[in-house]
């Protein structure tokens, strides 16, 4: 069984808590390895209180490790923050590393005494990409970021999209396996309470496992607020997968349904949830050939949409794009799908910027 699978059971157990002892590591020992997994800005603060020969004990005890597989660093680390849930990754020991630990996080003049050596040890360590780690993660490419949380079981998925923007998690959601889909849509439906810690924990993961390998907490079970931001999440998926996973959640989240609709948006549903006011703006942000191409998928089966949004532009600029479709082409059904999610996208963008505002249809 993986280290993820074995702890992610352990979360899934109602109330429920498992032990774990770890490997057979001396104190000193298990104290090296927290500070280097919290890196040199989280240990600064804790290797500071220490004095020389404690420093000296850490990073002898550093240098005594050669590796430390996944399970042997969760162990530790459960065992060091009580009701932590989960972390992952790998550690090397040895002398380079227990030099770029110390060094990282204490003055150089103190680096002579804890090594005992005749000159200070040259800084030669690379610093680890800095930044916030969601705002990393929202910039990485949605295929890669697929590809790493395929590998991770849905709770944890889950934990991750909550925490990303709709539009960026819906892309990635596009991008996961099959076998994913539903089981992640429906913890995020669920929205368990999370033991404290569990944001951060999941953060560094990330950090060691995928950001630099080159959560809000969990919602209270009382608050559903999230489930609108499902809806929208579901808004830019293909056609094809949202409709299968609006019949899972019929299937098995029936009470829950309607207010994740409620966050639904889609493009037929334009004239109720755009106001009229912020179709000048909207068209004022988008070029006229994507305009053009956006009204072109409308045809037939959303004329109606068409229509909303051309009777609340200037009536020579309505006319004008009238006249211009005469000589637009058929959009291939493939294609409007991409437009129009395209589309969907850019007024969410908007609305985060605060440039239109979007209303909801009564409950």
């Amino acid at each position: 069984m993986s280290t993820v699978t074995r702890l992610n059971r352990r979360g899934d157990a109602a109330g429920g808590r498992a032990e774990a002892s770890g490997p057979a590591l001396t104190q000193a020992q298990r104290a090296a390895v927290i500070i280097a997994l919290l890196g040199d800005s989280a240990a600064k603060p804790i290797v500071g209180k220490l004095d020389d020969a404690a420093l000296a004990r850490v990073a002898s005890s550093l240098e005594s490790l050669t590796y430390l597989s996944r399970e042997d660093l969760i162990a530790i680390v459960i065992d060091f923050l009580t009701q932590l849930r989960k972390t992952s990754g790998a550690l090397r020991g040895g002398a380079s590393r227990a030099r770029e630990v110390i060094q990282g996080s204490v003055e150089p003049n103190r680096i002579k005494a804890i090594f005992g050596e005749d000159e200070p040890v040259s800084k030669a360590i690379q610093a680890d990409e800095t930044g916030d780690v969601w705002t990393r993660l929202s910039t990485r490419d949605a295929k890669l970021v697929a590809a790493y949380l395929n590998r991770l079981t849905p709770n944890i998925i889950a934990l991750i999209l909550r925490k990303l923007d709709t539009s960026i998690a819906s892309n990635i959601i596009c991008h996961l396996n099959d076998d994913k889909l539903s089981p992640t849509l429906g913890q995020m439906v669920e929205a368990p309470k999370l033991d404290p810690g569990i944001d951060s924990v999941i953060e560094r993961m990330l950090e060691m496992e995928f950001l630099n390998a080159r959560s809000e907490a969990g919602a209270d079970g009382g608050d559903e607020s999230h489930l609108e931001t499902i809806g929208e999440v579901l808004s830019l998926i293909p056609t094809d997968k949202r409709d299968n996973l609006v019949g899972f959640l019929k299937e098995r989240y029936e009470a829950k349904l309607p207010l994740i609709q409620k966050g639904l948006f889609t493009v037929e549903g334009l004239p109720d949830l755009l106001p009229r006011n912020a179709v000048p703006v909207v068209f004022k942000e988008l070029d006229q050939q994507t305009i053009l191409r956006l009204l072109a998928t409308f045809r037939g089966s959303h004329d109606a949409v068409s229509d909303y949004l051309l009777g609340n532009i200037s009536s020579r600029m309505a006319d004008q794009y009238r006249e211009d479709l005469k000589a637009t082409g058929a959009i291939a059904p493939s294609e409007a799908e991409t437009i129009q999610r395209e589309f969907l996208t850019t007024l969410m963008d908007m609305r985060r910027r605060g440039m239109i505002t979007i209303t909801r249809p009564s409950a």
